[in-house]
């Protein structure tokens, strides 16, 4: 009697596998792109006005109308919620993104995969317009530009590395549990002023703040303003846990999507 084996194969083969695919994730990204933005006359320079506008507000609003005691507070926000948006768009849009594209699963063979790769690419380019202009305003809005930032695609990396490992679990886990979509509404909400984004870590009360620094968010966010706002290279045991939850996230995530993506077309 034959047993279905449940090892997942050599992760090179598997790189290697998606490698030669490169032309249809161009595709699929690009696609993406010119559908959001058709029609619209300033086309794509609206990933750049979008943040510039969102920026321009936050210091003004945080500079004379509401100032805060905290140094540099537009600064403060402008990391944080950077960092967030890339996290939220992600995994708000991971439930829909195999039942958004049963069509092209149905009709064409090639790995599931390249669909959350796809869309996590496209958030990428979007957001890289929203980097752009933090960068811009840096300067302008306190930061100071040293050898820490050195190390921040490091970081980058691994925070991409968690919201995609996210993405795998959310897309193939909607595929049965529709009901996914609204849950992860209401969780992102709650996770989001449960992160210091909008107040600093040490304004929690000191019986509370291990809770808060249970959630993943709460590390990432910590680590951001590290480098770009306090000028200073992260401690070591948010660097450790930062990497212990990216791990976590796209082991589980890979496993899951290459064990479940086998039967998915059936029920798409």
């Amino acid at each position: 009697m034959s047993v279905m084996s449940t090892t997942l194969p050599n992760p090179l083969a598997i790189l290697r596998r998606w490698w030669g695919y490169r032309d249809l994730l161009y595709n699929l990204v690009s696609k993406d792109i010119k559908v959001r933005y058709q029609g619209a006359i300033l086309g794509f320079a609206w990933s750049l006005m979008n943040p510039l506008i969102l920026t321009a507000m936050y210091y003004f609003i945080f500079t004379y109308v509401m100032p805060s005691n905290l140094p540099h507070f537009a600064l403060y926000l402008v990391v944080g919620t950077l960092h967030w948006t890339l996290f939220s768009n992600v995994v708000m849009q991971s439930p829909e993104l195999l039942t958004g594209n049963a069509g092209l699963l149905q009709k064409i063979r090639f790995p599931r995969v390249l669909i959350p790769a796809s869309n996590m690419l496209l958030n990428l380019v979007l957001w890289t317009m929203a980097f752009i202009v933090l960068l811009i305003l840096y300067l302008p809005l306190g930061g100071r530009f040293n050898t820490v930032l050195l190390v921040y695609p490091l970081y980058l990396l691994l925070f991409i590395g968690f919201s995609f490992g996210l993405a795998l679990v959310l897309s193939v886990l909607y595929v049965d549990f529709r009901d996914l979509k609204h849950l992860i509404e209401v969780t992102m909400q709650v996770l989001f002023w449960s992160t210091p984004i909008i107040y600093r870590f040490d304004m929690i009360p000191p019986h509370l703040r291990i809770l808060f620094a249970m959630s993943p968010m709460t590390e990432f966010t910590l680590i951001f303003q590290d480098l770009f706002w306090s000028g200073r290279l992260p401690s070591l045991h948010l660097t450790l846990a930062f990497a212990l939850w990216t791990a976590a996230s796209l082991g589980f995530g890979m496993a899951m999507f290459h064990r479940r993506s086998p039967r998915l077309i059936e029920r798409l």
